[in-house]
Formats: C-alpha cells, structure tokens, sequence
C-alpha cells in the first residue's frame, strides 16, 4: 500500500501534464447580401442562420473545443439589420428574424470568455486593399474593431500584421479604376462634410474585395457602389440651368443644395465657356445643413450668342468635389463698348450717304 501511494507523488510531480487542446480557428464571413442602399439582394442570410445552415452551425456546436473567432463585422450588421422588419430589392417585405435574435445571442455567448478577432470591415483581400489604397484598409481595420466590438459588447482584437484573412481577389483594370473613383469621391466630399456621415458608405467600398464574392456578383456589387457613390455626391448639389441675359452687367441666380445633415462650407468655381463674358469665382460659401441657397454672382456680357459657363465645388485647399454642371446662357445683349461702336459707325454711313446725295443734287441742277 505505502509503495502504491509513493508511486502515485512520484506520477504526480515526474509524470508530464497531459496536453491542453488547442485553440480551433471558427472563421464567420460569408458573401454579400445587401445593397449599398440597405435593402437585401435577396433572403439567403435567412437560410445560412437558420436552423442547420451553414452560419447557424458554425456557433451552435456541442464540439468543446476552444476557439478562435475570426469574424466579419459587416456580415454581422448584415443579420442584426434582420432583427428588425426588412425589404428585399424586389420590394418584398419581410418580418423581423427570430432566427437573427437567436444567432446573435448565440454568438455572444460562445464568444465571451474566447479570442474573437476582427477581419478589416466586409473582408476585403488584404492584399489587394493595400495595393490600391494602404490608408482605406487602415480605416477598414479600425472600423471593424470598432462596430464588432460594439454588436458583441465585448472588447476584440485586431490584426493587420496577421494571416487572418483567407483567399485572394482578382480585380480587372476596370473595376480598379471604379473601385479609385468611387473611393477619392467620397474622400473628396469627407474634407467637406462631416466625416462621420461618410464612414458607412466609406467602410461599405471595401466589401467587394471579399475574395467570397464570385465574379459575377463582384461586378453586380461594384456597379452598385457607383450608384450610391453618386447619390452621396448628389447630395452636395450644383443646380443646372438656362439662362436668358439681356443687360451687359446682369446677377446670375445659382441654386446651391446641401442635404447633408453637416453644416457645410466651400468655393465655387466658375468658369466661362467663352471670351463672350466674364465672371469670377465665388469663395466661402456657407451652406447650412438639409437645404437649399440661392447666390448672385455678377457676371459682364461682351457680346450676344450662346455660351455656358461649367460651375464645381472645390474644397479650401482647392480640391475638386462631386461632379462639374453646366450652366447654359443665351445672351441677347450688345456691350455699351459695342453699342456706341455701332451707332457711330451707323451716324457716319448716314452722313455719308447725306453727302453724297446732295453731290448728285448740284451735278444735277448745272
């Protein structure tokens, strides 16, 4: 008996520890699923969360093994946006998710004493996104931490020195040169604007980097992005008109918009299509938050015909923003300069004329 209890100290202090189970990686991205105007593309999520799918068994696992969640804070948005009633692109309505609520209750709980790391925001190759724009993946990491941290109530991790991300994304020359426009327009607008009304549509850009997106719905995804680009720059608005000018000195009315919720302040250029007229750009702007401002700027007529004038907002620093309009001008008046030229060259044919006839007249009579 005695040696049975000194072999097992012996066991207990020589013997080595049995091995801890590592840590098992859980990757929770997906695809995209909606538009960049929030509506979904269409009810796929609803099936990968629910019972059985493919989301749903990601988390609700009896396997007890630790883990390492690596997760994709925009596809999480993606399923708290369906806790609520949501629309489908086709327009069809749907109920708010049991099966969402359930999922995120879930994923709060397995994840709570475990690592979670965030992948930059949508998933974007890593890669690629440093190729085309290093400070866009920066901000793409920081707003993942972020909003993940923020939907799991819980502090997570990020690492962009880390081989988290999987797979690699091929991008065609035009969707690179879609992927540039779309971005430096709204980095244009954000030294205007308040940056914090552009940091969704902003983050959203990254999304179609995601190396899970086929390349058909690449195209599809990257396409929409222009489209709601461009309703952000529509936003900060130049109004297109024709304009009728008869004085040689006239005020020309320019309607301004700001539908931003961000007082907003810029420089107007303006620049003429001719030498037919004159005007000067218009500096410090003021333009106060959802509305519409209506400016007179002085412009000089030299000479009558049609001309236009191309107007555009430019930043402090003299950064081109949103789109050039055109301003259409038909001109029916004679500068004074003119005028006077004309009159006096018309009082001189008259005189001559008068001179010439009364020549005739004394030829006549001798």
């Amino acid at each position: 008996m005695k040696k049975l209890i000194l072999f097992a100290l012996i066991s207990l202090f020589v013997l080595p520890p049995a091995a801890h189970a590592e840590s098992r990686e859980v990757q929770i991205t997906d695809t995209m699923h909606r538009n960049f105007d929030g509506l979904f593309r269409n009810d796929d999520l609803a099936n990968e969360i629910a019972v059985g799918g493919k989301l749903w068994s990601l988390i609700f696992s009896i396997d007890s093994t630790p883990r390492i969640w690596v997760i994709d804070a925009a596809l999480i948005e993606d399923i708290t946006a369906m806790t609520e009633p949501y629309e489908l692109r086709d327009g069809t309505k749907v109920d708010a998710s049991t099966d969402a609520v359930a999922y995120l209750a879930q994923l709060k709980k397995v994840t709570r004493n475990a690592q979670v790391i965030a992948l930059p925001y949508g998933n974007p190759d890593p890669e690629l996104a440093r190729e085309l724009a290093s400070s866009e993946l920066n901000f793409y990491y920081k707003t993942a931490q972020t909003r993940l941290a923020t939907a799991l109530g819980r502090p997570v991790r990020s690492e962009p020195l880390a081989a988290w991300s999987k797979g690699r994304t091929y991008f065609s020359e035009e969707l690179r040169n879609r992927y540039a426009t779309n971005r430096k327009a709204i980095t244009a607008l954000a030294t205007v604007v308040d940056p914090s009304e552009l940091a969704d549509i902003r983050a959203q850009l990254g999304r179609v980097m995601s190396p899970l997106l086929s390349k058909t719905d690449r195209s599809y995804f990257s396409f929409n992005a222009t489209q709601e680009v461009f309703k952000y720059k529509e936003r900060l608005k130049i109004f297109p008109g024709k304009y009728q000018l008869t004085s040689a000195k006239s005020k020309l009315p320019i309607t301004l918009a700001n539908g931003y919720d961000s007082l907003v302040k810029v420089n107007l250029n303006l620049n003429p299509g001719s030498s037919r007229i004159s005007v000067d750009d218009v500096k410090e702007i003021v333009l106060e938050p959802k509305s519409k401002t209506q400016i007179s700027v002085p412009i000089e007529i030299f000479a009558p015909g049609q001309t236009y004038i191309t107007a555009q907002f430019v930043n402090a620093e003299g950064r081109l923003i949103g789109d050039p309009v055109e301003l259409s001008l038909n001109l029916t008046v004679i500068d004074s300069r003119v005028a006077w030229f004309t009159t006096g060259a018309a009082v001189l044919l008259f005189l001559a004329a008068v001179t010439q006839s009364v020549r005739r007249v004394r030829r006549a009579r001798k």
